[in-house]
């Protein structure tokens, strides 16, 4: 790796790095040419007692704290470097807080570590600030139980909700779908209730208690969430148009209502930060841009080609500090960062 960026660099030639290739924001477009750099070799994965080294190609074969919707598609190092959520992150947060080490090869040509918060230079930097070849991830060895309550309208659905972050119930992961989710999805899942459904999971071993459906049924096809609903979509040859928006837990209830007339498809993942990660999906163009109009911009803007649009300030400010001192002809993935 280090020999094909000093390479890149006396030839002056763009360097892009790519994992899997299920990225949904454009993160391994060459936007100016050059070397697109495969990842997926670099596969392997040395287990500790809580974390696990592994190389940036490596599939999600080991259990992470917080990993992506399309897990069974997507690579550690794509993820990291593209990704953000994901199943765990109501517990948990981000995935780059549970990341405590990457080594990668940085603009100058050098292999370098970085710990701790000094990893947010790399995390969804979509490889602009080098190209990561190794990260440690914190893992987690408790086995989870799941349920689905079920609600007749929205209102009901938020107001529970809202009083599990009140009680600041110890839940492993929350999802919300809604009857037009559960529907596009009943025949993957093998059931349909024609209700909101509500997701919660929490370790075996937990005191928390709640009076619903076996939740397994969907658990156990939880590859079948967020973004992989568009892109088994995709795969069944069907138009699909979405966007994100990070919604105040208060708010979802109104947003979420303020387009119904666009017919969307919602889903909601929920997280440590108090927000309902909301996907609006439609069958076509109009309804999309009926959304877009209602909303207005995302702040995790899946459609921003730079990762500007995606990432809290202080985040985005500790990568294009490092992308100015180390890469000044903006040849690690051009354009992808505003510099």
């Amino acid at each position: 790796m280090v020999k094909v960026v000093e390479v890149a660099l006396e030839e002056h030639v763009p360097l892009v790095p790519r994992g899997a290739g299920y990225g949904t924001v454009g993160g391994a477009v060459p936007l100016k040419g050059g070397i697109l750099i495969d990842m997926s070799l670099m596969k392997e994965v040395i287990s500790d007692e809580d974390t696990v080294r592994a190389q940036a190609g490596a599939p999600f074969s080991f259990r992470a704290r917080v990993y992506p919707t399309i897990w069974s598609k997507t690579s550690v190092g794509g993820y990291f470097c593209g990704g953000s959520w994901g199943i765990g992150s109501y517990q948990y947060g981000p995935n780059w807080d549970q990341v405590t080490e990457i080594r990668m090869v940085n603009p100058k040509g050098k292999l370098v570590t970085l710990r701790g918060g000094d990893v947010k230079v790399a995390a969804h930097a979509e490889g602009t600030t080098g190209i990561v070849t190794e990260l440690k991830i914190l893992t987690r060895d408790e086995e989870d139980q799941s349920k689905i309550i079920l609600f007749d309208s929205l209102q009901d659905a938020s107001k529970f909700i809202e009083k599990i972050y009140d009680d600041e119930v110890p839940l492993y992961h929350m999802t919300l779908r809604s009857p037009e989710m559960g529907k596009a999805t009943e025949k993957s899942v093998g059931y349909y209730t024609g209700k909101w459904e509500l997701l919660v999971v929490y370790p075996k071993d937990s005191t928390v208690y709640f009076d619903g459906m076996d939740g397994s049924p969907l658990w156990s096809k939880r590859n079948m969430f967020f973004a992989a609903v568009y892109v088994n979509m995709h795969a069944m040859r069907k138009n699909v148009y979405y966007s994100q928006y990070h919604i105040p837990i208060e708010d979802m209830t109104s947003a979420i209502e303020s387009v119904k007339s666009a017919k969307p498809i919602v889903e909601s993942e929920f997280a440590s930060d108090g927000k309902a990660h909301t996907y609006f999906l439609t069958e076509d163009v109009e309804s999309f841009l009926v959304i877009e109009k209602i909303m207005g911009t995302s702040t995790f803007n899946l459609h921003d080609i730079r990762i500007d649009g995606r990432l809290p300030r202080n985040h985005l400010h500790r990568i294009k500090t490092y992308k100015k001192a180390y890469d000044k002809e903006d040849l690690f993935n051009p354009g992808k960062v505003g510099i």
